[in-house]
């Protein structure tokens, strides 16, 4: 990974403002679609089994769309990570090869109960894409049409959108 600039820091938070506060977990003013290994919202019944399962073909075949879905993020456009927020001063880091955002996301290690471990930032698309919980994540955004080809990955790659209060 390499450390980039201020100008392009600087370019990256004209495009996505309140990034900070996104990542720092605060109020936001993004919307979110959830990426979810599963079709719908589970219900009480079928969340245990589901969530916690150490079945070994199971875990792999969730972390195997996981990892191709981030491998594919990573080719359609230049992604990024958070390195620090110093203030109002964030400084990035730009994967510099799929093998960076693989290791980075770490989603060998992937179970039900991981969250919150890594924020992608994906500038052209004005989103981020964030590790949840229960194998969804969230891709935070703007304008849904500028996410479009994200989504278009999400269901080529076996995965599932769902919204909230809904499927």
């Amino acid at each position: 990974m390499v450390i980039v600039d201020d100008n392009i820091a600087n370019q990256i938070c004209e495009v996505l403002p309140s990034l900070k506060e996104l990542v720092e977990k605060d109020e936001t003013d993004y919307e979110m679609i959830f990426v979810s290994i599963f079709d719908h919202w589970l219900t009480m019944d079928e969340f245990e089994s589901n969530i916690h399962t150490e079945d070994s073909l199971i875990l792999t075949e969730r972390r195997t769309k996981l990892i191709t879905f981030l491998k594919e993020l990573f080719y359609l456009a230049t992604t990024f990570k958070v390195n620090k927020i110093d203030g109002k001063k964030i400084e990035f880091s730009s994967f510099e090869n799929v093998d960076e955002i693989v290791e980075y996301c770490n989603i060998e290690e992937q179970n039900g109960e991981c969250g919150q471990r890594y924020d992608i930032i994906i500038p052209e698309y004005q989103a981020i894409y964030s590790e949840e919980w229960d194998w969804t994540n969230i891709i935070w955004f703007r304008n849904k049409s500028l996410i479009k080809p994200i989504i278009d990955l999400v269901q080529k790659n076996g995965l599932y959108t769902l919204t909230k209060g809904g499927g």
